[in-house]
């Protein structure tokens, strides 16, 4: 691997059932004049990120991703109930609109930290979500939407973790660079 740039995060994908009921509300939801100042991002792309890496070079790779085999492994595979919307930052400014993972027990939250150790990216607040439109430019209010949309109530299997490589551009798109399974250490 050369010393180029790679944009990087660490996620857990969605799997096809989720993906498909979820891909069938979105399209409902773009009918919403409510709605109309937000990019709905590619359901291909769907996933919830455990860690956001940024530009780090394609070296780090080769430098860490034994650590974060070893921190995914630790981690029990899980089945989490997905539901529910939400805004980032607020409903009545928003900027993001996100689909919900309950995370009664905080596993999820626990492999995120875990996994943000194990990259050497500092720790912050972690809510799971799918990340489902951004505003074209200034912020809109998604208290209704919120509100009274109907989400899919969905399962989110957590059995894999995946480190992917983002491609901006006008249609950007991941590419999946390493896949970590979840639990084998965890079953000893």
């Amino acid at each position: 691997m050369s010393d180029e740039r790679w944009r990087c995060f660490v996620a857990v994908p969605l799997g096809e059932p989720l993906r498909r009921e979820l891909a069938a509300a979105v399209d409902d939801w773009r009918r919403r004049p409510d709605l109309a100042g937000l990019r709905w991002t590619d359901p291909g792309s769907w996933h919830v990120t455990l860690a956001f890496l940024g530009s780090i070079e394609a070296s780090w790779i080769t430098n860490h991703v034994a650590d974060l085999a070893d921190a995914v492994d630790r981690h029990a595979p899980a089945c989490l109930q997905t539901a529910g919307l939400g805004s980032f930052p607020s409903a009545a400014r928003a900027g993001v609109a996100w689909y919900g993972v309950a995370d009664l027990d905080g596993a999820l939250a626990a492999l995120a930290a875990d996994v943000r150790r194990a990259a050497g990216v500092e720790s912050s607040e972690f809510r799971g979500h799918v990340t489902l439109a951004r505003t074209r430019r200034d912020p809109v209010d998604l208290r209704a939407w919120v509100r009274d949309a109907e989400a899919p109530a969905g399962e989110l299997a957590v059995d894999r973790v995946e480190l992917m490589r983002s491609h901006l551009g006008r249609r950007p798109r991941y590419e999946v660079v390493e896949s970590f399974s979840l639990g084998v250490a965890a079953r000893v």
